[in-house]
């Protein structure tokens, strides 16, 4: 952790002149194509869980709460994945502040945060309703220590997210049997991984999941379907690219906290 550290402290000298997670300036948000009006669903060759979606693991922002401190940090819902059949409603409608944020990854695998990892000062998380019910859910969640004015706002988020990072990389060690395939990593700055988790109930969570830091702030996107053990979601999973996404769940964060 010290090696860590020691790493973002260095790293983190640069957001004060940039925010996206590739460390170059991010451009300008551009709106994405309309998605179509009501696909079908793609049909998995493995049977259809048994299981209602969440049975086992509650959304994050399940229940009623306070209202969201923080200003409009919310991914466009056409950059989620899944949208040309979800057709997500926008974040904002449902953030709710939390003053401990969880993320998904950590209920889904019975995570342990490591106890010395600083302490967002202001978090919020939203669930992003679908037109259309579904099998798979979609979260984000965002912790911030503000506006990275200085170094030490930039420094806390850098050692936060890697701290995430390897929790969330240890979620075989409390979820017996989870299997984690990390599809992008760029040191603390940003990680996609795919899980697959089994429950307590005997079901299977399937989780995609996006990790980024964007100058004071860290952001997670998750989506993920509950099914029956060995089973696979009904509807077939389709995205666009990691950085793509990763992009997208970042640059909200850094254009409300004028951190570009």
């Amino acid at each position: 952790m010290r090696a860590f550290r020691l790493a973002a402290a260095a790293a983190c000298l640069a957001v004060l002149t940039a925010c996206g997670p590739d460390d170059t300036p991010a451009p300008a948000a551009s709106s994405p194509a309309a998605a179509p009006s009501s696909p079908a669903a793609a049909p998995a060759s493995d049977p259809p869980s048994s299981a209602p979606p969440s049975a086992a693991v509650p959304s994050v922002s399940a229940g009623g709460g306070k209202a969201s401190p923080l200003p409009a940090v919310w991914i466009s819902p056409q950059a989620v994945p899944l949208e040309s059949v979800y057709h997500w409603g926008t974040p904002a409608k449902s953030a709710r502040g939390v003053d401990e944020p969880v993320f998904v990854f950590e209920q889904v695998c019975r995570g342990k945060r490591p106890a010395d990892l600083p302490r967002p000062m202001k978090s919020a998380t939203a669930a992003l309703g679908g037109a259309q019910a579904g099998d798979w859910q979609a979260d984000e969640t965002v912790g911030s220590w503000g506006p990275a004015t200085s170094s030490a706002q930039a420094q806390a988020a850098y050692e936060f997210l890697g701290g995430l990072i390897a929790e969330l990389k240890d979620c075989a060690s409390t979820a017996p049997g989870a299997r984690v395939e990390v599809t992008t990593e760029d040191a603390a700055n940003k990680l996609a991984a795919t899980l697959t988790v089994p429950q307590p109930d005997g079901t299977a969570v399937q989780l995609h999941e996006y990790l980024t830091v964007s100058g004071g702030a860290v952001a997670e996107l998750a989506l993920r379907a509950q099914t029956a053990k060995g089973a696979k979601p009904r509807t077939a999973w389709s995205a666009p690219t990691d950085d793509a996404v990763l992009k997208a769940l970042a640059q909200p964060v850094c254009t409300a906290f004028k951190d570009c």
